[in-house]
Formats: structure tokens, C-alpha cells, sequence
């Protein structure tokens, strides 16, 4: 499987983005070819494979910064391709897709690569019955939140949405951001952008839902 190039989804691009290698390693050819389509417009050097027998054939993964797996790939074959990528290659990353969204692991990616000395704000608050986002910035800010979730799964092709909260500059202090109706209670994701710094986590489940 090799991805196109759809239409490409809001972010900003992070450091040296072409000299960062990523390998997506999934089953869904659509959110692999979205996912590809948005890490190319962002500058990353990126490929894809559903091909899971296939990695080590297919791609040098000495060359590799970053593989990212999807929820598809099986327990016992995602364990085998790390260890055959990590003896080959002991500087490499991984980072677990939250879910099938592209937008979502195109941020994921984004945060892994994130400069470490953005990790100065402290990360975000979340609370689950109240629905809010908190953040405390110790200076003005440059904030993007957005809520993903998926609409239909369709395997292997699922189909999602997404909601941008908050998209601006921020003052120093404290800020909670609520999430609308709209936003899943069941399955849902918020990546927050700090800066260059990125988050991204699923929500849980209100308790007195």
C-alpha cells in the first residue's frame, strides 16, 4: 500500500520536519493515505505500509526516527516488529496511534518530535465530569485544542470527526476550556498545542455518566 495526498488538516510545522523520518505501520489504506497526505504538507519524510510481513523488506529501518503502530496491528506482531526494528536501528522511537483518526496521529506525530525544551508549561488538566480543559501558562501562549472522535467504524476504513476549541494567543494564568455537547462522551480524543509543545490524550469517561 502507498498513500495519496487529500486535503490537509490545521498545524503548524515543527522544527526540521524533513530531516525526521517516520514510518506509519497500520491496516486502513484510507487513514494511512490521510495520515501521509498531512505529514507530508507538515515537511515530515514519511511511508506507510499495511503490509505488516512485509517492514523489513520494504523500508531501511536503520533509517528510521520514528514508526508509528495503529490500533489494527496485533499485540504479538507490533512486539515482534519492535524488536526486529530496535536491533537494527537502537535510536528509533514508537508511538501507539490513539486511534484511526489522521489528524489526531499527525499531532501525535508532531508532539514526538516536539523540541523537549518546549516541555516548560506544565502539561494539561482534564476533568471528566466537569468536561473542562484546564491549562496554567506561566507566559503568553500560542494555544490550538481540538477534540477528535470517530463516527462510524468501518473496518478497516473508520470514518471520524473533529472540533477545534480554542485557536489563539493566550495571556499567563490560568484557563479552563469546556467541551461542547458535541464532543462524544463515550470515545473521544483532545490534542492540546502549547506553543510547539503537544499533547494528545483520550478522555475518560465522565464517572456519573
Amino acid at each position: 500500500m502507498s498513500a495519496g495526498r487529500p486535503s490537509p488538516d490545521r498545524g503548524r510545522t515543527i522544527g526540521a520536519t524533513a530531516q525526521r523520518r517516520v514510518l506509519l505501520v497500520g491496516k486502513s489504506p484510507a487513514v494511512l493515505a490521510d495520515t501521509l497526505s498531512l505529514l507530508h504538507d507538515r515537511g515530515f519524510t514519511a511511508q506507510a505500509t499495511n503490509r505488516f510481513d512485509e517492514v523489513f523488506a520494504e523500508f531501511d529501518v536503520r533509517q528510521l526516527d520514528l514508526v508509528v503502530f495503529g490500533g489494527q496491528v496485533p499485540e504479538e506482531q507490533r512486539a515482534a516488529l519492535k524488536r526486529g526494528i530496535v536491533a537494527r536501528n537502537e535510536r528509533v522511537s514508537f508511538v501507539q496511534g490513539l486511534s484511526g483518526i489522521p489528524g489526531l496521529i499527525a499531532r501525535q506525530v508532531e508532539g514526538a518530535f516536539a523540541p523537549r525544551d518546549q516541555d516548560r508549561e506544565s502539561p494539561p488538566c482534564y476533568d471528566a465530569d466537569e468536561r473542562t480543559i484546564t491549562l496554567s501558562l506561566r507566559q503568553f501562549r500560542d494555544v490550538t485544542v481540538i477534540a477528535w472522535w470517530p463516527t462510524a467504524s468501518v473496518p478497516p476504513n473508520p470514518r471520524s470527526d473533529s472540533l477545534v476549541l480554542i485557536e489563539r494567543r493566550l495571556p499567563k494564568g490560568m484557563h479552563v476550556i469546556p467541551l461542547p455537547d458535541v464532543v462524544p462522551h463515550e470515545v473521544s480524543f483532545v490534542t492540546v498545542q502549547v506553543d510547539d509543545a503537544i499533547w494528545a490524550f483520550r478522555l475518560p469517561v465522565p464517572s456519573r455518566a
